[in-house]
């Protein structure tokens, strides 16, 4: 999970949710550049995780260990965001089998991201209807029977 936040409130304001398949530096790399506008302005606040130093060229890391026990750490709205989806998991949708979890991170994200929309709801879905391309159901098969054997291990 990526999260951006302001820089003066550190309030949420976007989030990108992916499955990772592998917990390594070359699979972090790739999701951060993916999802992430990178540069030495920016700041990327990590929980001590070593792998994530491979990304200290691009963006400035702040790769220090969280004392969880303190209110408004650095990590605070991350894990709020988390367990929110954990109980979603668990409370509203019973479990999610890993073939359905990149459909449901991008259900996550995609609510999120538009908490706040309200009345402009109807304008973005008009400008996402106009740039998106309509898939068959044999196309969206497809797409979740390749990533399979990714999320089946």
């Amino acid at each position: 999970m990526a999260l951006s936040a302001s820089r003066n409130s550190n309030y949420p304001q976007f989030n990108k949710l992916r499955v990772v398949p592998k917990d390594d530096s070359e699979t972090t790399n790739a999701f951060l550049s993916q999802s992430l506008v990178l540069s030495k302005d920016r700041t990327l606040n990590t929980d001590g995780k070593t792998t994530f130093n491979i990304m200290k060229d691009r963006i400035t890391v702040v790769n220090e260990k969280i004392d969880y026990s303190k209110n408004g750490h650095r990590l605070y709205w991350l894990n709020t965001i988390v367990g929110d989806i954990k109980n979603n998991i668990i409370g509203i949708y019973h479990g999610v089998r890993k073939t359905n979890l990149p459909l449901f991170f991008g259900e996550q994200e995609y609510r999120f991201n538009h908490r706040n929309t309200g009345k402009q709801m109807m304008d973005k879905v008009a400008k996402y209807i106009s740039k998106s391309y309509p898939m068959t159901r044999k196309q969206i098969t497809n797409a979740l029977n390749a990533a399979f054997p990714i999320f089946a291990q």
